[in-house]
């Protein structure tokens, strides 16, 4: 189901619009807790569960499409959950939880402006709430029993499925294009720079087990550890068309 409004033309400037929505999935598909993804002793078939999912939220638009500055400014808020209770295929407990790119908020601002025939410049930046992920926030001691004894054993608690909200993700992007009127054709340099003030976004996060001797014992260290990808990046390029 979907709502919308138009404001067309406001002040003969900038165009507004207002939209809700709100979505029911069924029969979708999500990896068993514990289901490795490595072996072929089972197929794939065996490591999912179905269940049912549905999504809302409202997306608002305002956006200038004429003229030498040209540009929109977009925001949504949205909320996504997924519910596996059938019996044999319970996640979760068999209670709700967020879907892992459930992202409340998610922003864009774009802008271009053309200074003449020749130069354009043109930027985005993008904001959006961190994806959501399964992470073992608690542990406790147990005891580990094999054949030659027992030991000590630090057992992971996972309180929830998706209980671990990533940092936020945003990100500048900046481009400017020289064209020239040639001949036979156009050319184009265009000179860009990707996530412009390099914000390490995560890509991955994990726990990473770290220690210190503090004279008597060893003292073990759970810290959060984080793999970024893509950091600022420049590039060149060159076009024609004729």
């Amino acid at each position: 189901m979907k709502l919308s409004t138009d404001f067309n033309n406001f002040m003969n400037e900038i165009d507004f619009s207002l939209e809700g929505y709100y979505k029911t999935m069924s029969n979708i598909i999500e990896y068993k807790d514990g289901a490795s993804f490595w072996g072929s002793s089972t197929g794939w078939e065996d490591k999912v569960a179905m269940g049912d999912g549905w999504s809302y939220g409202v997306e608002f638009l305002a956006q200038r499409s004429f003229g030498k500055t040209t540009g929109w400014f977009g925001y949504t808020w949205s909320k996504s959950d997924r519910l596996f209770d059938r019996p044999g295929e319970e996640l979760n407990f068999g209670k709700s939880f967020p879907a892992k790119y459930d992202r409340r908020h998610d922003i864009s601002v774009v802008a271009s402006h053309k200074f003449s025939e020749k130069i354009d410049i043109s930027g985005t930046w993008v904001f959006s709430s961190g994806n959501s992920g399964t992470l073992a926030l608690q542990t406790y001691e147990g005891i580990e029993v094999d054949q030659y004894g027992s030991d000590n054993h630090r057992l992971e608690y996972i309180s929830s499925r998706n209980n671990y909200r990533y940092p936020n993700y945003h990100r500048f992007d900046v481009g400017v294009n020289f064209h020239k009127q040639k001949k036979y054709g156009k050319r184009t340099w265009n000179l860009s720079v990707y996530n412009a003030y390099n914000q390490l976004n995560p890509f991955v996060i994990y726990i990473n087990e770290d220690g210190y001797w503090n004279g008597d014992d060893w003292v073990d260290v759970l810290k959060l550890k984080q793999v970024s990808l893509f950091p600022l990046i420049p590039s060149i390029s060159y076009t024609y068309k004729f």
